[in-house]
């Protein structure tokens, strides 16, 4: 469970969150929906404690380990699809056989033979886009952030995405950040902001 204890945040003099307490419980997907500008993607940032509130606390589970996809995930252009794999999951101690990484852009529908020795510069934003799916699911965290992970998907990506997000939910916290309906469907919860 990832608490939120009188949480208060402000930019300056607007505030995003005045007071808020709430759990979100593992076991399910929890959309954070609302307007352009309502806090969504400020909202996973405090869940995961990139940011600090100004006032209150969030707790997370002990030892639990976060991965998050977002449109300001960085990959690197210069890097192929398989040296960002194995770079990132290095950071967090994996090693990937030849044979996890082939499972891993198939789970993310990213042909490995054909693109794998690509530099991820030469990838579409729907390319780039699964490769940082399979990146998170590489690091197999305890915690899932994703801000609009579909988010210029086809259609075959994001049945994909839906899919490993449907099974992945029984053992882990994932919180969604969108305005998707197609996204929002695939959500157990929904938290509508501003709260």
């Amino acid at each position: 469970m990832i608490a939120f204890d009188d949480v208060t945040l402000s930019f300056g003099r607007r505030v995003l969150f005045d007071n808020v307490t709430l759990n979100l419980r593992g076991g399910r997907v929890i959309g954070i929906t609302g307007a352009n500008g309502a806090g969504k993607s400020t909202f996973l940032k405090l869940a995961g404690k990139i940011l600090q509130p100004d006032s209150g606390s969030v707790t997370l589970p002990a030892y639990k380990t976060i991965a998050a996809v977002s449109p300001e995930m960085k990959i690197y252009d210069d890097l192929t699809a398989t040296e960002n794999l194995k770079f990132f999951s290095r950071l967090r101690g994996k090693a990937l056989t030849a044979e996890k990484l082939f499972e891993l852009g198939s789970r993310v529908g990213l042909d490995m033979k054909t693109f794998g020795d690509a530099r991820a510069g030469t990838f579409s934003t729907g390319m780039r886009q699964r490769l940082k799916f399979a990146v998170l699911l590489s690091v197999d965290a305890d915690i899932w952030l994703l801000d609009e992970p579909t988010a210029n998907l086809d259609d075959d990506g994001r049945e994909k995405i839906f899919s490993e997000v449907q099974a992945a939910k029984s053992g882990k916290i994932i919180l969604l950040a969108t305005n998707d309906k197609a996204e929002v469907e695939i959500c157990d919860e929904v938290i509508r902001l501003p709260l």
